[in-house]
C-alpha cells in the first residue's frame, strides 16, 4: 500500500494538480487579456544561416499564452497536420504535457531539417548556452538549437501545454520552480494523511 501511496502522490496527483490548475488558467484567459513579456518579432543575423541572411525570430513559443506571472509562464500549444511555428526562440527552460501526441519536425535556424521525434507525454528541456538540453532522460538525435521551429508531420491535431520557468540567472537557485507553485496550494493535502491512511 506504501508503494502504491507514494506512486500517486509523486506522478498522478502532480498532474491531475497541474490539469486542474492549467483548466483553470484557460478558463480564466477569457476574462482578461494576459500581458506578457519579450513575445515580439526582430529581424537579425541567425547564427548559422548560410551567407549570414537576415531571418524573422520570435518568442512565441506556443499559440497563446494562458498565464503569466513573475516565476511561468502558461502556453496554450495547437498545431494542424502540416502547420509549422514560426522560427522561435526559447528564453526560459520549459516543460510540456502532450495532450493529443504527434510526430514533430524539428528545424534548426538555417530551415535546414534536424530530426523528427513523437511528442508525448511530458517533457522538458533547459537552456545550456545556445542548446536546449532534454530534462529527464530524453534522448534525441540532434542537439536543438535554442532558435528553430517545429512542424506537425503527423495525421492528427497536436495539442500541448507548455510551462516556462522564468528565471534571473542571478537568483535561480532561489526560485521555486513551476512545477512547485502548482502544486504548493494543494501540498497541505499531502501532510493531513499518513501513508497508512492512502
Amino acid at each position: 500500500m506504501r508503494l502504491l501511496s507514494c506512486a500517486f502522490q509523486t506522478h498522478f496527483l502532480p498532474t491531475v494538480v497541474l490539469m486542474i490548475f492549467l483548466l483553470s488558467c484557460y478558463c480564466a484567459r477569457s476574462i482578461s487579456a494576459i500581458e506578457t513579456d519579450m513575445l515580439g518579432e526582430y529581424s537579425g543575423q541567425c547564427p548559422g544561416l548560410v551567407n549570414d541572411k537576415p531571418c524573422n525570430v520570435d518568442g512565441y513559443v506556443g499559440s497563446d499564452v494562458l498565464y503569466e506571472d513573475e516565476y511561468v509562464r502558461v502556453w496554450n500549444f495547437t498545431l494542424a497536420p502540416g502547420e509549422s511555428t514560426s522560427m522561435h526562440r526559447h528564453d526560459y527552460d520549459y516543460h510540456f504535457v502532450a495532450i493529443h501526441p504527434t510526430q514533430l519536425e524539428v528545424y534548426g535556424e538555417n530551415g535546414s531539417r534536424l530530426f523528427d521525434f513523437r511528442a508525448e507525454g511530458v517533457l522538458g528541456f533547459k537552456i545550456n548556452g545556445q542548446y536546449l538540453e532534454p530534462i529527464g532522460g530524453l534522448e534525441l538525435p540532434w542537439p536543438v538549437p535554442r532558435i528553430h521551429s517545429a512542424k506537425n508531420i503527423g495525421d492528427s491535431y497536436y495539442y500541448e501545454i507548455l510551462f516556462e520557468t522564468k528565471r534571473n540567472d542571478d537568483s535561480s537557485k532561489n526560485k521555486r520552480t513551476a512545477m512547485d507553485m502548482m502544486i504548493a496550494p494543494f501540498k497541505h493535502m499531502f501532510a493531513k494523511h499518513s501513508d497508512d491512511e492512502l
